[in-house]
């Protein structure tokens, strides 16, 4: 299997690429928010309210994909080990789900 290949059963979880695409945004976000607090000084501050709210929003997708992968597998190692390589092969492929 490819590098950028992601495995079932995350390959076909919404909630799992809603949490991967949720967590980039927010990286970028971040960055942009503290860009934006060096120039507008304090002001820029509001900023990072956005990354904030995506970093929630990809816990919750997390939990959810969580829920629904986690009992496919045969132990919680074996579970973490694969989900480790979903993220890694989704944030190669930039948040984007294979068609």
């Amino acid at each position: 299997m490819p590098a950028s290949e992601v495995a079932e059963p995350f390959r076909s979880d919404d909630q799992f690429w809603r949490s991967v695409t949720a967590s980039l945004f927010a990286l970028v976000a971040l960055l942009a928010a503290a860009l934006a607090t060096g120039i507008a000084g304090s002001w820029g501050a509001v900023a990072f309210v956005l990354p904030v709210v995506l970093l929630a929003v990809a816990t919750r997708a997390a939990k959810a994909s969580t829920t629904r992968t986690q009992p496919t597998f045969a132990s919680k190692k074996e579970w973490r080990e694969a989900e480790r390589q979903a993220v890694a092969a989704a944030i190669v492929r930039g948040g984007r789900r294979p068609k």
